[in-house]
């Protein structure tokens, strides 16, 4: 994109939060649970499509911006809903249901506001589990097109018929991935060499993608084939 194109030339950047280690002994647990912190790894590094930059750096996205639940009823045509908010830190059990996702663009009237919240939800719909129910919105008071962007985002027809055009789609994908190969810890490693599965198409995915490099269960569920567990998919999926 030409300089003189820009909407925002000169943005506010921002540090980057420290990776999130895992250990091997995580990477064996059976059912570690999704928290905040994961939906956040997973969205942190998609690129802004204006800038070269990642939502995180330019603070679209925010740790403090995701909240998971666990929806214990919904009535249709309401939008009351019974739910048990998850502690993130110390929850035992992983049973949250439902993402919400906040973004904020970084100036009022971006453009490319509907596009950043498309991104965000394909990559949360090709790596949470089905059972989840993702929103994603634009954070309160930072845009002028709020409402219309939350509900063609809330939308799942006009999602869908969105991402049938094919540049869109394109666009969305060059802002999920990374063409750099990342490290993979050795623990790893070994078991794929022990599976001889380091030629599947998921592994050489995760293995180009920093975000999907820092869940572990997604490594786990691969090398030992319960890929049910594992919702990611190249094509978008509803």
């Amino acid at each position: 994109m030409n300089r003189n194109e820009l909407e925002n030339i000169n943005p506010d950047i921002f540090t980057r939060m420290p990776d999130r280690e895992f250990t091997e002994e995580e990477f064996e647990i059976e059912n570690l649970p999704i928290d905040q912190r994961e939906v956040f790894d997973h969205i942190r590094d998609i690129k802004d499509p204006e800038h070269p930059m990642t939502l995180e750096e330019l603070r679209v996205v925010e740790l403090s911006s995701i909240e998971l639940y666990k929806i214990l009823s919904r009535k249709k045509g309401r939008k009351v809903m019974k739910s048990i908010a998850i502690n993130h830190g110390n929850f035992v059990d992983d049973k949250a249901n439902y993402c919400h996702v906040q973004f904020t663009p970084t100036i009022p009237n971006c453009s490319m506001a509907t596009l950043i919240g498309l991104a965000i939800k394909v990559q949360l719909l090709r790596l949470l589990p089905a059972r989840f129910k993702i929103d994603v919105i634009v954070t309160p008071g930072t845009h002028n097109s709020a409402d219309a962007i939350n509900k063609q985002l809330g939308d799942k027809e006009r999602v869908t018929a969105a991402l049938e055009n094919m540049h869109l789609h394109a666009v969305i994908n060059e802002c999920l991935l990374f063409p750099e190969p990342q490290f993979i810890p050795r623990f790893v490693e070994r078991a794929l060499e022990e599976t001889n599965k380091s030629e599947h198409q998921k592994v050489r995915y995760i293995q180009h993608s920093r975000q999907h490099i820092e869940s572990y269960r997604r490594w786990r569920d691969i090398i030992y084939g319960d890929e049910k567990k594992w919702k990611s998919s190249l094509a978008y999926n509803v």
